[in-house]
């Protein structure tokens, strides 16, 4: 590919300036008349959302001749609180990034070439026809991270009669959220600005990074309340914490049964509540009897006195006591035993009488968007189930149907199971598991086409790249993400005019669907749908963009009501699991593999966030790959005693080998982790070179990953990688 496509000069950088323009029109670039008039220069604020990270904080962005200036965060969103991390700075400066596609492009044997927006509709199209004469619709599919576009995105893959609409999920959140939904019916939130103890397991909100929930626990801790962090290694998170409990990786569900034995055979529970809002208490006290502390320590290496001594302070703080619903550590995609983790969680919340409660877990209120209909036609929808089983009996019963599992779509695709796809907002040679079958199954494809600001990994494969714009340059769809108390509509909106030949993620796919052959389906535009879905919730759409941020609807009361399980309440005990021939109550269950205890070099490898970095997107934001460099952060971490014993210093260059990669990387020694495992930084391991910055720094956990699928949700079990250490 020809570089000098993706290079911006100085001075075609500061030709987007009204003031460089004047002063371009004499001839010389007079800096001097620039800077005076770049500094009289009236201000805009513009409210609008970063894309920094899946959260999509609340912010205004303030421009001066026609440039962002800076930005600052939302008061008034639920999810950031008007602050900003990082990532949220940082990022913003990929908006003038010279590696940004500048134009659609088209490979052509071997390299890319620059096409018109209608060029690349219409061949898009047409090969879409001519696939679709001998193939099935559900060959056809779409892959997308968080973004406001989902629905319309959705709405595609319906028009065209495939189910296969894929969210990251399945290397993220999915079993977690199968656990919350068999227990409760539902993910809550946690109220942790109210609580007076809170635990944490797995979960690093302070680089994960969730700017709200780091507000709320210095808040709660201010006003007195115990924090307790469970995480293999000392992590941003535990730096707040009263007690950090280093947990062998891999046995937090040991850890949480013994608890609930603790409390349960102690009668610490709230009985009242376990009595009126759960069903199964008296079957698991038949099955916690197996798990005390003293069994516990043997496993999870916690003691036994600890585990008792935190299990009578959280019961002793009910129901203002929570302990944290988790997210992607521990048990979000990690390990076979993730989906019981996540009911055990589950389950020890309900025993703090704390569901729905302040101080406890609670449903937060989320905006519901109006349709498209009756205005606009639904399309008829998908023929057959999706290929990669999820929900399905025999297959992956308790998997997120919306999310489906992304990472299967290699083998989907190797199979001929999937002919043509479509990746937005997302990266799955990178941030899925086994690169190697990952590009395999890619580049079998028929047709690839992704919509991105950058030639990422999967992007320099593809055959068509369409250039998302960067998120300051255009308007998109409402969107609901702030939830909490009350809920919060939103609204992403352009703030400068698009520096290169992009459009719109709405617009793309509006766009597509006409090229594609259902048009009628998307015969609307970006105002008009946001104006319909505004309907039912009783703003107006120039009121959200004056404001950014909306509340919407009732404020949230406690009392656990009717939930949404088959019994209504809150299921210690699951009919619904057992018929479909899994514990109906968890009990424990070991990672499917284990380092090899007589072997001085294996480990388990688990890793985690940084706060500078958002899986591999923001790796090539020169300043916040500087901070990693400063600061020295793209290392492996090992517990000192191990690495001594290996005869390795800090700073030393290993070698890591699994059964699927091998990689370089310098370590740094720490007693603030389990010896059991190493911990690796996610986002690094760039190998598309269009990412200059990014490029060769650092590894990542997923070439190290084997390609696995849990039996019952289907997730990838990330943390279920061994692997061995030598120095190199």
């Amino acid at each position: 590919m020809d570089h000098k496509q993706f290079t911006i000069s100085r001075r075609s950088f500061l030709k987007g300036t009204a003031a460089t323009t004047v002063a371009l029109s004499m001839g010389t670039l007079d800096f001097r008349r620039w800077a005076l008039a770049s500094e009289q220069a009236p201000v805009k604020r513009v409210p609008t959302l970063c894309n920094g990270c899946g959260n999509r904080c609340a912010i205004f962005a303030f421009v001066k001749n026609g440039r962002i200036w800076r930005i600052e965060g939302n008061k008034e969103a639920n999810g950031n609180q008007g602050v900003l991390c990082p990532k949220g700075h940082g990022y913003l400066h990929d908006l003038y990034n010279p590696n940004r596609v500048r134009g659609p492009l088209k490979r052509v044997n071997g390299r890319f070439e620059p096409i018109s927006w209608e060029q690349a509709y219409k061949e898009i199209g047409q090969k879409i026809n001519t696939l679709l004469l001998d193939n099935s619709p559900d060959t056809i599919f779409w892959v997308n991270f968080p973004q406001p576009n989902h629905a319309y995105a959705l709405r595609l893959m319906h028009a065209m009669r495939s189910p296969h609409y894929f969210t990251h999920g399945s290397t993220c959140y999915t079993a977690r959220n199968a656990g919350w939904n068999f227990t409760t019916g539902k993910l809550p939130s946690n109220d942790l600005k109210n609580a007076r103890f809170i635990m944490i397991v797995g979960r690093n909100p302070a680089a994960g990074i969730d700017l709200g929930q780091v507000k709320d626990i210095v808040k709660a801790r201010e006003e007195g309340a115990k924090l307790v962090v469970v995480d293999p290694r000392c992590n941003e998170t535990a730096i707040l914490a009263d007690e950090w409990l280093p947990v062998k990786p891999g046995t937090d569900l040991a850890l949480l049964l013994a608890m609930i034995n603790v409390i349960v055979e102690e009668k610490l529970y709230d009985a009242d509540f376990v009595e009126q809002h759960t069903v199964g208490f008296d079957q698991l006290e038949n099955e916690i009897i197996n798990y005390p502390p003293q069994w516990a320590e043997k496993v999870c290496d916690i003691p036994a006195e600890t585990i008792a001594r935190v299990a009578r302070q959280m019961a002793g703080e009910k129901p203002r006591s929570l302990v944290h619903c988790g997210y992607h550590g521990a048990f979000g995609s990690q390990y076979l035993n993730s989906f019981q983790t996540a009911r055990a969680v589950a389950i020890l919340n309900s025993l703090l009488g704390n569901i729905d409660r302040t101080g406890g877990v609670y449903f937060a209120k989320s905006a519901e968007l109006g349709e498209l209909q009756p205005v606009h036609p639904v399309p008829e929808g998908p023929l057959v189930p999706k290929a990669d089983g999820t929900g399905m009996p025999g297959r992956y019963p308790l998997g997120a149907y919306g999310d489906g599992i992304s990472h299967a779509i290699p083998e989907l695709a190797l199979r001929g199971k999937l002919k043509c796809g479509f990746v937005y907002h997302n990266n799955p040679l990178r941030t899925n598991p086994n690169p190697k079958r990952v590009i395999a199954g890619y580049k079998k494809l028929e047709l690839l086409v992704v919509i991105d600001p950058f030639l990422s990994e999967t992007a320099s494969i593809a055959h068509y790249v369409l250039p998302a714009p960067f998120y300051v340059e255009a308007d998109e769809a409402v969107d609901t993400n702030h939830s909490g108390k009350q809920a919060q509509v939103t609204l992403p909106q352009k703030a400068v005019e698009p520096v290169f030949d992009t459009r719109s993620g709405f617009q793309i796919i509006t766009e597509l669907g006409k090229a594609m052959g259902v048009g009628r389906y998307f015969n609307f535009t970006l105002e008009e749908a946001n104006e319909l879905r505004l309907q039912p919730l009783g703003v107006s759409l120039a009121e959200l963009k004056a404001k950014g941020v909306l509340p919407v609807g009732e404020v949230w009361k406690q009392g656990c009501g009717k939930l949404n399980t088959p019994s209504g309440k809150v299921e210690i005990y699951s009919a619904t699991l057992e018929r479909l021939g899994y514990p109906p109550i968890p009990r424990w269950e070991a990672p499917l593999v284990s380092p090899d205890e007589e072997d001085p070099h294996s480990f388990r490898l688990i890793h985690g966030k940084q706060a500078n970095h958002t899986h591999a997107m923001t790796a090539n934001t020169s300043y916040l790959m500087a901070i990693s460099h400063r600061y020295d952060l793209i290392r492996l971490w090992i517990n000192r005693a191990r690495a001594e014993k290996l005869g390795l210093d800090d700073g030393d260059l290993v070698q890591i080998t699994s059964l699927v990669g091998k990689g370089k990387i310098r370590v740094r020694l720490t007693e603030g982790l389990h010896p059991s495992c190493v911990w690796l930084p996610s986002g690094y391991g760039i190998f598309s070179k269009h990412l200059t910055t990014a490029y060769d720094q650092g590894v990542s956990y997923n070439d190290f990953l084997p390609t696995r699928f849990d039996p019952a949700v289907g997730h990838a079990m990330s943390s279920e990688i061994i692997v061995t250490l030598k120095k190199a």
